[in-house]
């Protein structure tokens, strides 16, 4: 499994997180969709893996990714950034996983810029 990080979609994160510490998470969020089937994708800063992460290779370096949550991802994924959206997005070449990937602090409270 990798993920391709497009510049533009770094250079997004990195605004994001500004001083905010943290290992990159591929994170699958579930609350408030009903079920472990119905759920998002984000990027959280976590400060370390936990026994339920995995890693997956991306031209960044390991991105971490719950072991339960990656049979939900392709083989070959893209995160890139729509900059008149100000949109991440998370896609293959089947699908779109998400058109609005947030990132979030490892108690995933969104991370905005003012840009």
């Amino acid at each position: 499994m990798h993920i391709t990080f497009t510049e533009a979609a770094l250079g997004r994160i990195d605004q994001l997180r500004g001083d905010t510490a943290g290992q990159l998470h591929l994170y699958y969020d579930t609350e408030g969709c009903g079920c472990g089937n119905s759920g998002i994708f984000s990027i959280r800063l976590v400060p370390a893996a936990t026994d339920e992460d995995m890693t997956i290779d991306s031209n960044v370096g390991p991105v971490l990714v719950k072991r339960w949550s990656s049979h939900f991802l392709d083989q070959e994924m893209t995160l890139d950034y729509n900059a008149e959206k100000k949109s991440l997005i998370l896609k293959s070449d089947g699908q779109y996983f998400n058109t609005n990937v947030l990132v979030t602090d490892q108690t995933g409270c969104q991370l905005t810029a003012n840009r």
